[in-house]
């Protein structure tokens, strides 16, 4: 074993108290921040010593602990132990099995200032949720804590996520938005959705998450990409000829695993690696070749909106110009590093598989303005703190929400449900 993680796994054996475990798997993974930052951490499965010749790669023992440190920063983001057991000795116990005990083990665990900077809430008895906030704001992306402890009071989980929050210091503005003030932006984000029921698909009228600048200058997504990772093409694609489909469907891997040298030379995440003009270039021409097989009749009929990264694999994501139904169709296509289609995903091929009728049976008798008047009444405006990947800052915006949708048929008001699918 390298003698730099050997130094982190005896470190993390003492801070645990894992003296009654042993170290049965680890590997070393990265992740790439909102910044563009790329952070290696180490994760070690920890094995309780009643389970010695502990073979099964698919399911950890009984007390079993996964733990994730940062490498370079030697702070630990999770400590899990299976089904809430643990055999550690003087590992971390509250007592009193309250808040303000847990408070000030994560002040003290964590150098942060948790009774300022958090808001915390019981979720259940015996678990925890923190999220940052400043100046009494939320924050998005936040740094959040999950804690966790069985009827002993023994610690069995904790996780703190990374966030970019290290440059909120000088956050001082003024939150001055309404619903009022925002009435055009607002009625911009009503948008068409649909999901399954038992007898078919509703069609609904929902209002899209989203974040509005305080100073009224636009929006920000309300799910932010990670790192320089996209590029704008918006490009029809189209053809003359047709090809014969050979195309066959490989398998996607998934995983962030890296070398001890990747790791220790800090090497960024290639996912952070701006897109370049070539590499847009030859996968436009990929996905042209693609859609010459699996869409020979589609010629003209599809954009190229933009790329990505993620995971190593260039993601192309096309919409239909015209659609033949209510939502226009969705294709993302994966390619690999040598610019080679290697997957795809169809929304239509989910709808299919749902066996829900066609949108063109569902009568549309209530309009965009009538949904969002009926909506209105229903909408939060929350400031929250938003992180501006594009700009690397912090933005005050007031985050735009409706728990409420419209049914295109009926027109009836109704809460949504937990199978809510935006499109």
């Amino acid at each position: 074993m390298d003698a730099r993680i050997k130094e982190l796994v005896d470190f993390t054996k003492d801070q645990w108290g894992l003296s009654e475990y042993y170290l049965g798997r680890h590997r070393l993974f990265r992740r790439l921040m909102l910044d563009g930052e790329t952070l290696y951490f180490l994760n070690m499965e920890w094995f309780p010593n009643i389970y010695a010749d502990w073979t099964d790669e698919e399911e950890n023992p009984e007390g079993a602990a996964s733990i994730d440190i940062n490498i370079h920063s030697k702070e630990f983001h999770s400590a899990i132990f299976v089904q809430g057991l643990t055999y550690a000795e003087n590992g971390v116990i509250f007592l009193n099995k309250d808040i303000n005990e847990i408070k000030d083990w994560l002040t003290d665990f964590t150098g942060l200032n948790i009774e300022k900077d958090f808001v915390c809430q019981q979720t259940d008895e015996r678990e925890f949720y923190f999220q940052e906030q400043w100046n009494g704001i939320p924050l998005s992306p936040s740094c959040s804590i999950n804690v966790e402890f069985n009827e002993n009071g023994e610690l069995t989980f904790y996780s703190k996520n990374v966030s970019v929050l290290s440059k909120k210091k000088d956050l001082q503005d003024a939150f001055t938005l309404s619903l009022f003030s925002i009435g055009d932006i607002a009625k911009e984000q009503v948008v068409l959705a649909k999901f399954p029921e038992a007898d078919g698909t509703m069609i609904v009228y929902g209002v899209e998450e989203t974040y509005i600048r305080n100073d009224r200058n636009g929006s920000l997504p309300f799910m932010q990409e990670h790192g320089a990772c996209r590029k704008n093409v918006n490009k029809i694609l189209g053809w003359e000829e047709v090809r014969e489909d050979t195309f066959e469907r490989a398998y996607i891997q998934w995983g962030n695993v890296v070398s001890i040298d990747q790791a220790y030379l800090m090497e960024p995440d290639p996912d952070s690696l701006p897109i370049t003009d070539e590499e847009v270039e030859k996968s436009i021409q990929a996905v042209i070749a693609f859609l010459q097989m699996k869409y020979p009749n589609d010629s003209g009929k599809w954009t190229l909106t933009y790329l990505s990264r993620e995971n190593s694999y260039l993601h192309a994501y096309l919409e239909q110009n015209t659609a033949p139904t209510l939502f226009p169709g969705k294709l993302i296509v994966f390619l690999d590093t040598e610019g080679k289609v290697v997957n795809y995903m169809d929304k239509k091929e989910l709808w299919d598989n749902l066996d829900v009728k066609e949108d063109e049976a569902i009568e549309m008798k209530v309009s965009k303005e009538e949904a969002f008047e009926k909506l209105q009444p229903y909408c939060t405006l929350t400031p929250y703190y938003v992180y501006d990947a594009h700009d690397k800052n912090w933005v005050l915006c007031g985050k735009l929400d409706c728990d409420y949708f419209v049914d295109v048929e009926s027109g009836e008001v109704s809460k949504l449900g937990a199978s809510f699918f935006i499109n």
